[in-house]
């Protein structure tokens, strides 16, 4: 939480949906995967990411926030990694790769953005909106 609602929002809905994803990974680990149902959520997951970094950009930028350029980068950055994880998994449905993503590179990832980026941001955006 950053305590700035439009982004506390969005943050849940991510988490929500990275949650339904990474229990239909644990699931396909300990048996058979569903692979449309992962395919799905997936799907689902990268437009949310794609949303959600467009909206923070957009409000970065209309309000002039000063390391709005770092911030979008880093945005970029976890955005392309999230849409090759994609396609790996249409490619290949490779469960094991995507569970390290999901579960580690990704988690740190927005653990420590919200932490840092976000909370600025936030902190930033309710001085000027």
């Amino acid at each position: 939480m950053v305590n700035f609602e439009a982004m506390d929002e969005v943050h849940r809905e991510e988490v929500a949906l990275i949650n339904h994803l990474g229990s239909l990974i644990t699931t396909g680990l300990d048996s058979t995967p569903d692979t449309n149902a992962i395919t799905a959520k997936l799907y689902e997951w990268v437009e949310h990411t794609r949303a959600h970094f467009d909206s923070e950009n957009r409000m970065m930028e209309t309000h002039g926030f000063p390391p709005y350029p770092v911030h979008r980068a880093e945005h970029e950055l976890m955005l392309s990694k999230i849409e090759s994880q994609q396609q790996q998994w249409l490619n290949e449905k490779e469960l094991n790769q995507l569970a390290e993503f999901i579960f580690v590179v990704w988690r740190e990832w927005f653990d420590a953005h919200v932490k840092s980026m976000d909370t600025v941001t936030a902190r930033f955006l309710s001085q000027v909106m």
